[in-house]
């Protein structure tokens, strides 16, 4: 498997902090896991939430300047929110930057916020989407391309100046049939969250493509300390206040309908738990993905029956908004000292 750590930039106002001051605690975060043995860093986007940080390729370009080694990622980039020529060429600059570490993830998107601000239809999101990663592939494939379609149309268009990847690893998010099915009929891998990745191999197989040469991720909301007792402390009430904002824009979209129907609804346990109330904190999950909340034994455990649903890559979601920037850095620092070497050759 190949580790990962996510940056959000979460910054709720409850916990409020200056933002140069995140930034600088979420770069040295990505520099510290570089120096400890991660393999990615990947940096979330969204728009008009404290939760989040909207300028994912921004950022990477940033990172690009402060790593050597590790791969960069976007996880992800809401694409129907933008022209296809835009993404194409921030991308490209992020893989000149990073000589060639670029991994681009992207999504459909689900906010009804972030469609409504830029003015664009939720309801067109699905053909957007499809119609620029075509104009993307195009752009970075052919040294001119032309383009005709329901939203973008282009005629001998070149992309300059070009990566130094002919084509970057491609992650589209997931967790719908509709999603997963466009990953495996584009052949992109799988950015996923806790479910959908047999379903996944069952489509890559359908459209001609050997599942073995794909991908899938898997987002694992993590907090690691010495003991269980003092994880839990430090990730408890940070915890809830991000899952009750997720709660928040879930509850608003059809597309999540399928697990709010659930039991325990999308997270495990619902309502969400007391921050005090550890048992029932211990039986939560994001969407199907687990809570690896202790010691770095149970992390080891915990990885163990990730890698055996046939995940790839885990992508850690560290830092939770509002919590102290060194309880993540300690987790960087434990994965890396006990977890990481136990599954690198795995």
């Amino acid at each position: 498997m190949r580790f990962g750590i996510s940056l959000t930039f979460s910054n709720p106002k409850e916990t409020f902090i200056p933002y140069s001051r995140l930034m600088e605690s979420q770069i040295a975060q990505s520099v510290l896991a570089e120096d400890v043995g991660f393999d990615h860093v990947w940096v979330a986007e969204h728009h008009g939430s404290e939760h989040y940080f909207p300028a994912a390729m921004s950022t990477l370009a940033v990172l690009a300047t402060r790593t050597r080694r590790v791969r960069l990622g976007s996880y992800i980039v809401v694409m129907p929110l933008y022209h296809p020529i835009h993404i194409a060429e921030q991308a490209a600059i992020v893989d000149l930057l990073s000589n060639g570490r670029l991994e681009l993830g992207l999504g459909i998107g689900n906010f009804q916020d972030e469609f409504e601000a830029f003015g664009i239809s939720r309801k067109e999101r699905g053909s957007r989407m499809e119609e620029g990663l075509q104009v993307i592939a195009g752009l970075w494939e052919q040294k001119s391309f032309s383009f005709s379609g329901k939203h973008f149309n282009l005629k001998n268009f070149s992309l300059v100046p070009r990566p130094v990847q002919p084509r970057a690893p491609i992650w589209m998010a997931g967790n719908a049939p509709r999603a997963i099915d466009r990953a495996a009929r584009f052949g992109y891998h799988l950015a996923g969250s806790g479910t959908g990745f047999d379903l996944y191999e069952q489509k890559l197989r359908e459209h001609g493509r050997d599942p073995g040469q794909f991908n899938k991720s898997m987002i694992v909301c993590m907090l690691l300390a010495n003991t269980r007792e003092e994880a839990w402390r430090r990730a408890g009430p940070a915890m809830l206040s991000f899952l009750g904002y997720y709660k928040a824009e879930f509850d608003r979209h059809p597309d999540f309908e399928m697990f709010r129907k659930k039991p325990g609804g999308y997270f495990g346990v619902d309502p969400l738990p007391d921050s005090r109330d550890v048992e029932s904190l211990k039986k939560l999950n994001f969407l199907g993905s687990p809570f690896i909340i202790g010691t770095p034994d149970d992390a080891l455990e915990a990885c163990g029956r990730i890698q055996q649903l046939g995940i790839t890559h885990p992508v850690l979601s560290q830092h939770f908004g509002g919590m102290d920037p060194a309880y993540s850095e300690d987790t960087i620092r434990l994965m890396g000292q006990a977890v990481i070497p136990a599954f690198r050759d795995r």
